[in-house]
C-alpha cells in the first residue's frame, strides 16, 4: 500500500475545477443526501452516521424556514 500527498497534484486543480463545473452544468454531477427532519432526531442520525446506516451526506433539517 502506498499513500499519496494531494499537494503533489495541486498543479491539476484548475483543470479539475473546470471539469467539475462542466459536469455540474451538464447535470452529470450526482450526489445523495440523507435528510432527517427535526432536532429531536439528530441523535439517531448521528448514531446512524457512525454505524453506516446513512447514504451520502447526512443532514439534519431543523426547520423549513
Amino acid at each position: 500500500m502506498e499513500g499519496f500527498n494531494y499537494l503533489d497534484y495541486s498543479h491539476l486543480y484548475a483543470e479539475f475545477m473546470e471539469m467539475m463545473k462542466q459536469y455540474f452544468t451538464d447535470d452529470k454531477l450526482v450526489y445523495v443526501e440523507d435528510v432527517v427532519e427535526g432536532l429531536e432526531n439528530a441523535p439517531a442520525a448521528l448514531i446512524g452516521l457512525f454505524t453506516g446506516q446513512n447514504i451520502g451526506k447526512q443532514v439534519v433539517r431543523i426547520s423549513h424556514d
